[in-house]
Formats: structure tokens, sequence, C-alpha cells
């Protein structure tokens, strides 16, 4: 199946839409390069996330909500399921890293939440382990996260 539509290309790489089953809408696919089969690859594993990785998601996304209204002041409603964060939830963006040699595919997401309007959300899966949640500052999926613990929420 394919799940990338509205292809263009630049001198910067390729952009289009992309189908998040999760979310059941099309989110918009930013290729940071030209590889055409990687973005694929990425795309495929983006909605062939696990109920466990899809759960993981939603745990630590609880958690970076907590931490912005306890910033706030502001008191969290409890959820009835985990997954009803996903309700408060908007992706934006699938961003491609283009690294040479790169092969295992890296789901790097935009998000918005209603909890963090200015910053939003950013979720970093590789190896199919969520490795950060927090507020979106675009950092390198494949680079050493371990320094963000204190604003990363995925454990």
């Amino acid at each position: 199946m394919t799940f990338i539509k509205n292809l263009q290309t630049s001198e910067h790489g390729l952009s289009g839409e992309v189908f998040f089953g999760l979310f059941e809408k099309d989110v918009t696919l930013l290729v940071e390069g030209h590889d055409l089969s990687y973005a694929q690859a990425c795309a495929i594993n983006l909605n062939e996330m696990s109920d466990v990785l899809v759960q993981d998601l939603c745990e630590a996304s609880i958690r970076y909500r907590a931490a912005c209204l306890e910033a706030n002041g502001v008191p969290a409603v409890q959820l009835e399921t985990v997954q009803d964060i996903l309700k408060s939830i908007d992706p934006r963006i699938l961003i491609v890293p283009c690294i040479e040699g790169l092969s295992d595919p890296v789901i790097h997401l935009e998000l918005n939440c209603a909890w963090e309007e200015e910053h939003g959300m950013e979720w970093m899966i590789r190896d199919r382990k969520v490795l950060y949640v927090g507020a979106f500052s675009g950092e390198d999926p494949l680079g050493d996260l371990s320094t963000l613990n204190a604003e990363n929420y995925a454990r």
C-alpha cells in the first residue's frame, strides 16, 4: 500500500502528504533529501505501530501534558483511557531525515496539542521504541537524546 501522495520535488528534498492511520488523516510529509524509498519505509512504519508502541506514546504524552499543565497551575482532567489523550493531539508533519546509509525507518513527528499551543509536541521513534516525547524543538532523531532528560517524557 502506498501511503504517500501529492509528492513534489524541490532543491531541498521532497514534500507531500502521508496517511497516518492512528489519526485517520493525512499529514504533511517533509523528506530532507530525495530518497523516496526510505520515505516510503518511514510511512509504512508510521502506519504499522504496535499497540505497545502506541500505548508508550500515549503514556509519554500524558506525562508531558501533566508537566505543562502543572507549570501553568492548571489541574489535569482525568482521562477515561490512556488512548483518550489522542483526542487532544493533532499530528501535522512527518519529517524524514536524510542520513547517508540510514536504513532503519525513523518516525519523527511534529504535532499540535491542546496543552502546549506555542511549542506543540514532538515524537521520535527509532527501532520501534519511543525515544523522545516533549516540546517540539526539531531534535535530530539520530542524535543523543539523553541530554534532554528533563524535557523528555519518554521512558
